[in-house]
């Protein structure tokens, strides 16, 4: 008898989504120095769904615009490309999970409150580090919003075993992955990582989301601490409790990130605010 590996069991028991087409088009599109910026707003305003999820994260606090967008043209112009890209993907991504349901024992919207606000805040942390990162601030938005789509993956093709993690993670109080390693040999963040190299992301980004629940200390490049440090900031702060927030600095993200513990403090801050604004 063939013993298989937990990565035999994942590839058989798990699909991995392909790429919402919008974000394909647009993709393409935005690689394309032939299409104009009105353009590319306009073939993401073909997609009525979308487009509503897009311009209301447009007009979102976040990006602090000083006027109302209402239309795709118009966000696209005033926020630039790689925004549009960011919020296309977070649009795409949410409609294209959106029959799956959370059920009693997981709750999906928290997921992706949790996804959004850990898009949010790496780039805010990518943006103030004091070191090469090796990708511009923007394109961690996409990884923090991605970090955790391997729940949702497990949700929508095998739901039986990962809710299974879910009751055993609340029950034990021990974290999801683990819980998740214990019963199907593999977690969410394995999945996230696949996710990721099917959509074509960086492989930089592709590590960072396999490895976001790793031990601080050891993860060996910048990027990897931003993506695993913005999630724990927001995973603690959830709660309302900035203390946890403030907790979960360690020396190894001054060492690396050259952000001291004002700077972190200022971070957190960010996260507890824009926290109770997040809509999916």
């Amino acid at each position: 008898m063939v013993h298989k590996t937990p990565e035999d069991i994942l590839a058989e028991s798990v699909t991995i989504p392909t790429l919402p087409s919008v974000v394909h088009r647009i993709n393409k599109m935005l690689d394309d120095p032939e299409v104009s910026v009105s353009q590319i707003g306009a073939e993401v305003s073909k997609d009525a769904p979308i487009s509503t999820k897009a311009l209301r994260i447009a007009n979102s606090a976040f990006y602090g615009l000083r006027e109302r967008v209402i239309s795709t043209e118009h966000a696209s112009s005033v926020l630039g490309l790689q925004i549009l890209r960011n919020i296309v993907m977070q649009a795409s991504v949410i409609e294209r999970f959106d029959h799956v349901s959370g059920g009693s024992s997981f709750d999906l919207e928290g997921m992706w409150c949790h996804s959004i606000l850990t898009a949010e805040t790496c780039q805010k942390l990518a943006s103030v580090t004091r070191c090469d990162l090796g990708l511009a601030p923007e394109e961690f938005h996409t990884t923090g919003l991605l970090h955790d789509i391997g729940q949702v993956v497990l949700l929508d093709t095998c739901p039986e075993p990962f809710l299974q993690a879910v009751d055993s993670a609340d029950r034990l109080g021990i974290e999801l992955s683990i819980a998740e390693q214990e019963i199907m040999g593999f977690d969410h963040a394995a999945i996230g990582a696949r996710v990721a190299n099917r959509w074509g992301l960086p492989p930089l980004l592709e590590r960072a989301i396999a490895e976001h629940h790793l031990p601080l200390a050891e993860l060996d490049q910048p990027a990897l601490l931003v993506v695993a440090t913005s999630n724990r900031i927001c995973d603690a702060v959830t709660s309302g409790d900035r203390d946890s927030g403030l907790a979960t600095f360690e020396p190894v993200i001054a060492e690396k990130l050259g952000i001291d513990e004002q700077a972190f403090s200022r971070l957190v801050d960010f996260a507890l605010a824009r926290f109770a604004d997040i809509e999916v």
